[in-house]
């Protein structure tokens, strides 16, 4: 795991080695097979993980019972269920391994105690919470200002990696539509 680790904090200059030791203390390297469900709603996630290999959606279920994907988080990205994380409180979402995941898992509690010691690693969690408090803005922006062929659009643009390796099922969740309608909207794509 020591390889993994050091890699996975590289972009992290301002921690020191203190910092990466105290780090690697409260993480442990999970794997996950394709289809598993990581956290669940209702259960407390006592992890938030950064993402080695593979992609990890965020998911809630709608009064009708059905899923609607509210994130796909990819290789270097952080993701964790927000109510257990920012709240110590039962989740209130799904984290589903969307391909087989390799993730390093940071005990959220541990984590936390640390941060009230040390200023770097106050500053590591700021800067996961603020990369997730941005991409939640971009989310609001992505549906109140696009249409559905302009998220699809924007992803194609952005993550166009997301488009071959998430089933469809799962990006039109993700960008708000139908399969049916995904696909109107690729074949449109494809015309042009």
């Amino acid at each position: 795991m020591e390889d993994n680790f050091i890699e996975a904090f590289k972009r992290f200059s301002f921690l020191k080695v203190s910092d990466l030791v105290s780090l690697f203390k409260i993480c442990s390297l999970k794997t996950f097979k394709k289809e598993e469900t990581i956290a669940m709603a209702g259960e407390y996630c006592k992890y938030a993980f950064l993402i080695r290999k593979g992609i990890v959606r965020t998911y809630v279920l709608g009064p009708d019972g059905e899923e609607k994907t509210i994130r796909l988080a990819k290789e270097k990205d952080f993701t964790s269920c927000g109510m257990s994380f920012l709240h110590d409180k039962p989740s209130t979402e799904f984290l589903h391994a969307v391909e087989d995941c390799k993730v390093i898992a940071v005990n959220s509690k541990k984590l936390n105690e640390l941060a009230r010691e040390n200023p770097r690693i106050l500053r590591l969690s700021y800067e996961g919470i603020k990369e997730a408090f941005s991409e939640a803005i971009y989310r609001v922006e992505f549906f109140t200002t696009l249409t559905p062929e302009a998220r699809y659009e924007a992803i194609l643009k952005d993550s166009p990696d997301l488009i071959l390796r998430v089933p469809q099922k799962y990006l039109a969740s993700f960008i708000g539509v139908t399969k049916v309608s995904l696909s109107r909207i690729r074949n449109r794509k494809v015309a042009d």
